[in-house]
């Protein structure tokens, strides 16, 4: 997204980290990595410490300018619980408060990836759920099909197909999913709204449902509503 000049940037909890440019550079400057897909890092200078000169094992023994790679750190903290319409309120318990915190730590500090509003509150409900993310995205998304298949969970037909019958079908559209791993299907709890919430997942999904042959007025309206987790999207997006 682009701001012309008479859109004020102010800068938030900026902790003493320089930018480079003027004010409005630098609010543009961090509009801008708000957007971005992947965490972002810039070079922060510093003049080393007369703690860091005494210690007698540093490499240091002068005053002298240093650089180190920081992070921008972009995503919402989730203190607060956050709404859909870009407002927050204070979690209803701590158990709740941890979890979607840990999922915050877990996409940041292991995946290396942005904590947007649509990750931490997909990984939250499948945490909360106790159901994993294994695999790709397509073959979670299968995964799930196939359990709402097998156990004839509405919209899909409580005439179940034999196990045969779906690995045909399956293959059909060169996705291959074997017998025991519909047996294992038939086994585990299904959980609706589990399924993340991209374009991919929704075209697989309309895929497979005409591979089956059902039949739907609504583009298959119903089956995205059981399977696709609706979450948060990016709260900033919706006030623009």
């Amino acid at each position: 997204m682009l701001l012309d000049s008479s859109v004020e940037c102010p800068l938030l909890a900026k902790s003493g980290h320089r930018l480079t440019g003027d004010k409005h550079a630098q609010g543009r400057a961090l509009w801008a990595h708000y957007y971005d897909e992947d965490i972002q890092y810039y070079v922060q200078k510093r003049l080393s410490t007369i703690k860091t000169v005494l210690f007698e094992k540093s490499p240091i023994n002068d005053i002298i300018m240093l650089e180190e790679p920081k992070r921008f750190s972009m995503d919402y903290d989730y203190k607060r619980e956050l709404l859909s319409d870009g407002s927050t309120r204070p979690f209803k318990d701590i158990d709740t408060f941890k979890r979607v915190r840990g999922v915050v730590s877990t996409l940041r500090d292991k995946k290396k990836m942005r904590a947007t509003p649509e990750l931490v509150s997909f990984y939250a409900q499948r945490s909360k759920q106790g159901v994993r993310v294994r695999g790709s995205s397509q073959d979670d998304c299968i995964r799930h099909i196939c359990r709402a298949l097998v156990q004839g969970v509405y919209p899909f037909s409580i005439d179940i197909p034999r196990y045969q019958y779906i690995v045909n079908r399956f293959a059909g559209m060169k996705l291959y999913v074997t017998i025991d791993q519909l047996k294992n299907a038939k086994r585990q709890p299904f959980v609706g709204n589990i399924v993340f919430n991209n374009s991919t997942n929704r075209s697989l999904i309309r895929s497979v449902l005409k591979q089956f042959h059902y039949k739907s007025e609504s583009n298959y309206q119903e089956w995205l509503d059981l399977l696709i987790h609706r979450g948060l999207s990016n709260p900033a997006t919706m006030m623009l």
